[in-house]
C-alpha cells in the first residue's frame, strides 16, 4: 500500500487559498452588517430634517452678517420645501448672486412658517419694492418680473430681521414609509427682530 504523503508546497497552496476565503468573507459580512445599520436606522429621517433646518439657521445668520456688513438689503423667499435668498438692488427685488447663499432644495421635509405670529398671508404682509417705494416711476414688466422675488422675511442693512418662526416636518408624500413617531417630529426654527436665531426639536428622536 503507497502512502503519499503532502508535501510542504500542498501545504503552503491551501493554507494561502483558505485566507483568502475567510478575508473575502469577512469583507461580505462587514458589507452586509453596515447594510443593515443603515438600513435600521429609523432616526436618519429625523437626523436629516433637524440637520437642513440648522444649516438655514446658518445660512440665515450668514446672510444677516453679510447685510450688515455691506450695507445691503437681503430677503429670504420661503417656499414649502425650498427657499432662496434675494436682494433689493436698483429699487426692485432680484436673485442674490452668492457663492454661499444659494438656492435651497429641502429633502423629504415640508415647511410650515408664521411671521410675527400669524401665518403667512400675502395679501396682509406684503414686503414689496413697492411698498418702500412708493414715488418711484411704476415698469409693469419690472414689477412683473419681481413678484416672483418678493420676500417673507427681511434681513436689513441695519441689522435688523423679520421675527419668523419655521416649522419643519417629514413630507408624508416622500418615498419614506414613515412612523407614527416621525410623523409627529417637528423641528422649530425662530428667529427675532436683533437677528437671534434658534433651532429647537419638538419631538423626541
Amino acid at each position: 500500500m503507497k502512502v503519499i504523503i503532502p508535501t510542504n508546497n500542498y501545504h503552503r497552496q491551501q493554507t494561502g487559498f483558505t485566507l483568502i476565503e475567510l478575508m473575502l468573507v469577512a469583507l461580505l459580512m462587514g458589507l452586509v452588517a453596515a447594510t443593515v445599520m443603515f438600513t435600521v436606522d429609523s432616526s436618519q429621517p429625523q437626523k436629516n430634517l433637524k440637520r437642513q433646518a440648522m444649516k438655514m439657521a446658518a445660512l440665515t445668520e450668514i446672510a444677516l452678517d453679510q447685510a450688515t456688513m455691506t450695507g445691503r438689503d437681503f430677503g429670504m423667499v420661503i417656499g414649502l420645501n425650498e427657499y432662496r435668498f434675494v436682494e433689493l438692488v436698483e429699487q426692485r427685488w432680484q436673485p442674490l448672486e452668492d457663492d454661499i447663499l444659494v438656492d435651497q432644495e429641502l429633502k423629504q421635509a415640508e415647511l410650515l412658517m408664521t411671521v410675527d405670529g400669524f401665518a403667512w398671508a400675502p395679501d396682509k404682509i406684503d414686503f414689496s419694492s413697492s411698498t418702500f417705494y412708493s414715488e418711484r416711476e411704476t415698469d409693469y414688466d419690472k414689477d412683473e418680473k419681481e413678484k416672483k422675488h418678493i420676500p417673507q422675511v427681511l434681513l436689513l442693512s441695519s441689522g435688523e430681521l423679520t421675527p419668523f418662526k419655521i416649522e419643519f416636518k417629514l413630507n408624508d408624500s416622500s418615498e419614506l414609509d414613515l412612523s407614527d413617531l416621525q410623523q409627529a417630529y417637528r423641528v422649530n426654527l425662530s428667529a427675532n427682530t436683533l437677528g437671534m436665531i434658534k433651532v429647537e426639536v419638538l419631538s423626541d428622536e
